[in-house]
């Protein structure tokens, strides 16, 4: 859909992923996530650090209120340890590597504070969505796959930095407009290249769906925000290390 029917993100699922602590003056750290996603926090007045490895998304956070941008890999933080009380990673954590990031992420943690991984996916199981993925996949069989990268979390459920875990997750509805629905099968590269008879038909057809389904309210696009939280614990970081004498060969 395009971006200015955005599912916003609501306000209890920032307090819930951030286990309590995305209020004023509490310390949070976002890993990889948009400005958008940085922006709400600094609205509420938290002391955020924002973490992205591309230069000009970490200075768009940096120019922020009550928030420093840093351009670094979060799998390797230049931050001091136990000094954050959220870690927030959103529609992100499937880009970073589970065996790095996991233990940067424990390490900055507060003892007994927590990590909050989210995505919001497009739920198809509505009948017009279904109907309307259908259609596009006629000239595009990839059209609205949904392919979001949730399955990594399952990184973050067996990891030993986080052996507590809850899930949660918000049905979102957002108003979809006729030229909406045009607009975005308009915008997939298969209708573009499609000969202009077909690429009319094919529109027409949308808005054919679009009268059909709409009620006296109009269309809404279902929407779900997936939400995870780990709480961290320290003892895989603080635990010393035995090593057997026995073991050791020093070859002169």
């Amino acid at each position: 859909m395009p971006s200015s029917s955005s599912p916003e993100f609501p306000q209890q699922a920032l307090d819930w992923l951030a286990g309590g602590h995305a209020g004023q003056g509490d310390r949070v750290l976002t890993l990889g996530s948009a400005p958008s996603f940085a922006r709400m926090l600094s609205r509420r007045g938290v002391d955020l650090f924002a973490v992205h490895r591309e230069p000009n998304v970490a200075a768009t956070c940096h120019r922020m209120e009550h928030t420093t941008g840093i351009c670094a890999l979060a799998e390797s933080l230049p931050l001091d340890p136990c000094t954050f009380d959220a870690v927030l990673v959103h529609q992100a954590f499937q880009n970073m590597a589970p065996g790095l990031v996991l233990s940067e992420m424990a390490r900055v943690l507060k003892p007994g504070c927590c990590v909050g991984v989210s995505w919001m996916t497009r739920d198809d199981t509505v009948p017009w969505v279904r109907r309307l993925a259908a259609l596009l996949r006629t000239v595009d069989p990839r059209a609205m796959a949904g392919g979001y990268g949730t399955s990594a979390v399952e990184s973050l459920l067996s990891s030993k930095y986080f052996p507590t875990a809850e899930r949660t997750q918000y049905r979102i509805w957002v108003p979809a407009t006729r030229q909406q629905l045009v607009d975005m099968a308009a915008s997939l590269t298969a209708v573009k290249a499609l000969e202009s008879g077909r690429r009319t038909e094919l529109l027409e057809k949308v808005e054919a769906l679009h009268d059909d389904s709409a009620g006296p309210g109009g269309l809404r696009l279902p929407y779900q925000l997936e939400c995870w939280r780990a709480w961290v614990s320290h003892d895989e970081l603080t635990a010393s290390i035995d090593v057997d004498d026995s073991g050791l060969t020093i070859s002169l």
